[in-house]
């Protein structure tokens, strides 16, 4: 019979303990699958290279792209969007797969040959699938690039013979076998980012998120470990443009992780004063990835700035590449990368994800719940189940 695991673990205890231990523990997969991030990365950012010349072409010949996926993987979209319009200099939107199926393609830009880049850790997903499946049905002036974690996925194998559409399949091991997706949405949020960059760019800037991360993972994790996110009951997560989408992450990572028992939301770093503030209360935590650009960094800084003088809000979590200049107190927890620094938004955002990542595991631990399962009443599953698919006749009202 396993001995039980304090809750309070340091998480390299809970690294160091036996296999058969973390899974009876149900943190196994989990803690795993956060800490070979940067390896996974640096593989991610090889495969994107191997297979540049079969997505490439797809990607210039395109006059607009829509980057689509469900769940996390949408919002792996959210990380993306922005730089790749900034890069590519083409219209670029992030909308969700289940969305686009609900609404038509009425709800995509008008430009064509249009590029549809979907993302998918299981490829597994209903709508992801019936999307492709019915825009290569309606719309034959689309391409699609599929980009997933799973080789045995329906999105893996069962378009691969269209030649409208590319598969990259990802490092079989970012599949997090975990119900939450830590490991698989950093991944598809790097080989996202490959699509706006140059190719020599695209491996330094990867490699300096790895080492950066890796440098966090390996170091002392002290201030995280006693970080009080046992006492959180709410948390707010603030972010824009590719941050945004690292907010929406986060947000969930901590609802999902906790089964609902911390609420949690995201916003933009403006939005915030327009209502959502009211939910600050002494046991919230408002989480905030720091911008690169320091114009927009100042609008946080302001935003920190108010609400200490309201007195809201028991506790600040701040990441980036440094954070002078914005407001900060001994309760709050502050976690710099010099990697980072010079970085775009879009690299601060998958790096604050860990972070939020690492304080999700531990509130879920604190909850007593387990990392890889943490759905007691199994409100929700690995990859959403099938469900009925509906489709609007053309002319239909």
């Amino acid at each position: 019979m396993h001995r039980s695991v304090a809750a309070q673990a340091s998480f390299s205890e809970l690294r160091d303990y036996a296999e058969d231990l973390q899974r009876s523990e149900g943190y196994g997969h989990t803690l795993s699958e956060i800490w070979q991030q940067p390896e996974v990365w640096r593989d991610t950012a090889r495969r994107m290279g191997s297979a540049r010349k079969r997505w490439q072409g797809l990607i210039s010949r395109a006059a607009a792209i829509v980057v689509t996926g469900s769940g996390s993987s949408y919002y792996a979209g959210k990380c993306v969007e922005t730089v790749i319009q900034e890069r590519t200099g083409k219209p670029v939107l992030a909308i969700e797969s289940g969305e686009l199926l609900l609404l038509g393609s009425g709800v995509l830009p008008t430009a064509r040959p249009l590029a549809m880049v979907s993302v998918s850790r299981s490829g597994d997903s209903p709508e992801s699938w019936a999307l492709i499946e019915r825009l290569l049905d309606e719309e034959p002036a689309i391409e699609h690039l599929v980009i997933t974690c799973n080789p045995a996925g329906r999105m893996a194998l069962g378009f691969a013979v269209d030649p409208r559409v590319t598969v990259v399949v990802l490092d079989e091991r970012c599949c997090d076998r975990s119900l939450v997706m830590t490991s698989s949405f950093t991944s598809l949020v790097v080989a996202a980012l490959a699509l706006g960059y140059p190719e020599r760019e695209y491996v330094t800037s990867v490699e300096n998120l790895a080492t950066g991360v890796s440098g966090l993972l390996e170091g002392p994790l002290e201030s995280i470990e006693e970080f009080p996110v046992e006492h959180v009951e709410r948390m707010l997560a603030v972010g824009s443009g590719s941050l945004q989408g690292a907010a929406l992450e986060t947000a969930l990572k901590m609802l999902e992780m906790t089964d609902g028992r911390v609420l949690t939301r995201a916003e933009t770093s403006l939005g915030l004063r327009h209502g959502p503030m009211c939910a600050l209360r002494e046991r919230s935590l408002v989480f905030v990835p720091l911008p690169s650009q320091a114009a927009r960094r100042a609008y946080v800084a302001d935003l920190m700035e108010e609400i200490d003088r309201k007195g809201l809000g028991g506790w600040k979590v701040l990441v980036g590449a440094q954070t002078g200049g914005v407001s900060t107190g001994p309760p709050d927890l502050v976690v710099e990368m010099p990697e980072l620094e010079g970085m775009g938004d879009e690299w601060v955002a998958v790096a604050s994800v860990v972070v939020g990542q690492l304080l999700a595991f531990r509130r879920c631990r604190a909850e007593g719940l387990r990392p890889d399962e943490p759905s007691v009443e199994n409100s929700i599953t690995r990859v959403v189940g099938k469900f009925r698919l509906h489709r609007t006749a053309v002319g239909e009202v």
